[in-house]
């Protein structure tokens, strides 16, 4: 199998880009690859990399992983082992509970999981408007769906805050130390505290609203205005409308991602509009007035 592309030479980017330099190589190229406009037979495999690219970069947590590890960081069919191939030199900041794991524990790797709350995931939709409406813009209602934080627990999953107290077992640290014999001697590893689930607290009563959760599932429609000469490819972010976050973190945001259905007599090249007229030899040879 072919190796894949680095991931900054992807969206021509260098190593230290700001997420807005990020974000702004993502539109240009996404545009001039996107499969809508562009029909180059690796049009759409080329989109797909740059959407990859654009996901990884863009997330803080997955970028420091692949400026560490490269792509084996989310190579599946490695295990996801970060070491795979050599090129280990120095100390990596490694959770053991993560390697033995994989050997004592059942051959399931158990990454390490942050106690605080954590911001939910972005999330694309695709949004297909008229060639008009893309032209002179216009205020669309849509219907979405997503996971709102309950308001009567505010996402707590209790019945009241003093249904809520520090979990026990692991001192609200989220983690604990379990003591096991390997082949290599007794092994002190660290994992996700099994009483709490890596949340620190535990729930006495549940919360009547949420049932316990800490979220409620809405269907609802929103407003979303489209601007006028927006083209296809680009995106409209709707903020808290994403993937809902963990342990009472934010949602992430929803991005539409801007369709363009052709039109009967128009087409758009840039911000130029072009129309094709035909005329009778006769009209255009002596002029004609047409509406």
């Amino acid at each position: 199998m072919a190796s894949k592309r680095d991931l900054y030479e992807v969206l021509g980017i260098s190593k230290n880009a700001s997420k807005d330099e990020i974000k702004a190589a993502y539109r240009k190229l996404a545009k001039q690859f996107h499969p809508d406009l562009n029909k180059a037979p690796d049009a759409e495999k080329k989109f797909k990399e740059v959407q990859e690219a654009y996901d990884i970069l863009f997330d803080d947590q997955k970028r420091a992983s692949y400026d560490q590890f490269g792509h084996a960081a989310f190579d599946q069919s490695a295990g996801g082992n970060p070491f795979q191939g050599g090129g280990f030199s120095g100390f990596q900041d490694v959770d053991l509970g993560d390697i033995f794991g994989s050997f004592f524990g059942g051959g399931q790797r158990r990454s390490r999981q942050p106690s605080g709350p954590q911001r939910g995931a972005d999330r694309q939709m695709r949004l297909r408007i008229e060639f008009m409406d893309a032209i002179n813009g216009k205020k669309l209602t849509i219907p979405i769906q997503y996971d709102e934080s309950c308001i009567t627990c505010s996402g707590t999953g209790a019945r009241s805050s003093s249904d809520v107290e520090t979990c026990r077992q692991c001192g609200g640290s989220g983690r604990q130390r379990v003591r096991q014999r390997t082949i290599l001697g007794m092994m002190e590893t660290e994992t996700v505290c099994d009483n709490c689930q890596g949340r620190g607290k535990k729930v006495k009563a549940n919360c009547t609203t949420c049932q316990g959760k800490g979220y409620n599932h809405v269907k609802t429609d929103i407003e979303v205005n489209i601007p006028a000469g927006i083209n296809a490819g680009q995106q409209i972010r709707i903020s808290g409308k994403g993937e809902r976050g963990e342990l009472g973190g934010p949602n992430g945001d929803l991005y539409l991602e801007i369709a363009i259905a052709k039109h009967t007599h128009f087409t758009r090249e840039g911000n130029d509009i072009h129309l094709e007229i035909p005329l009778s030899f006769v009209d255009a040879t002596l002029g004609v007035t047409i509406d």
